[in-house]
């Protein structure tokens, strides 16, 4: 049993908590909310703003797209955000896979020398190399490439992405038609590296940062360069 004197100490705490409890069911609910917010972004997803052009058509500069994170392994035609060094993510598609060889040949990506078609590249458009034409992809390893492939720094320029440097995915949009494999090949006479001495990608560690010609805005992880 409680002395009378402890009595009137607990009776005089309650009464100076009693007014300060509006502002400390406040200040919980704020920190709750916070909490919350930091969960739905790590486990659920969030919402992005496209700033650039390099995945047009598909998503124009401007538009607002939802990534959530990765569950599931990626596939060819996925379109996620990467981390290339640089302040943004940027959004890019996957194309080739590890374990794979890909070149880039005459306008066209063949994967281990079979073509490529891509129905999401606008017509008349072709794919050619910039520093980097032939990827020989090691474990853990991506090509990532722009959908707009004239106005856009991809694989091309700063080499195969590893896994950790791809952060999250962003939903295809509807009626999307994934790329497919045609009976095409390369010429049997074309050596894996075509001669291109600079121009191969052996499986090494990519770099952290390329330029970005593009003139990228940096304006925090919320919008995903293009």
């Amino acid at each position: 049993m409680l002395a009378p004197h402890n009595m009137r100490q607990i009776g005089r705490f309650g009464r100076n908590l009693l007014p300060r409890r509006p502002y400390v069911l406040l200040l919980g609910g704020l920190l709750a909310a916070m909490a919350g917010l930091g969960l739905g972004r790590t486990f659920l997803g969030s919402v992005c703003l496209v700033d650039g052009t390099s995945m047009a058509p598909t998503y124009q500069s401007g538009t607002w797209v939802y990534s959530s994170p990765i569950s599931t392994p990626l596939e060819r035609g996925d379109i996620v955000l990467i981390d290339d060094g640089s302040q943004d993510y940027a959004v890019k598609r996957v194309i080739g896979l590890p374990g794979e060889t890909v070149h880039i040949w005459h306008g066209f990506v063949f994967v281990n020398r079979t073509v490529l078609r891509e129905p999401y590249v606008p017509k008349c458009v072709y794919t050619y190399t910039k520093k980097l034409g032939v990827f020989i992809l090691g474990e853990g390893q991506y090509v990532v490439l722009g959908d707009n492939r004239l106005n856009s720094i991809d694989s091309r320029t700063y080499g195969a992405v590893a896994r950790k440097q791809i952060k999250r995915r962003v939903p295809l949009p509807e009626n999307t038609v994934r790329a497919h494999f045609d009976d095409y090949e390369l010429p049997a006479y074309l050596s894996p590296g075509f001669g291109q001495k600079g121009r191969v990608w052996l499986g090494s560690s990519p770099p952290r940062a390329a330029t970005n010609l593009l003139g990228r805005k940096v304006r925090g992880k919320p919008v995903v360069a293009s």
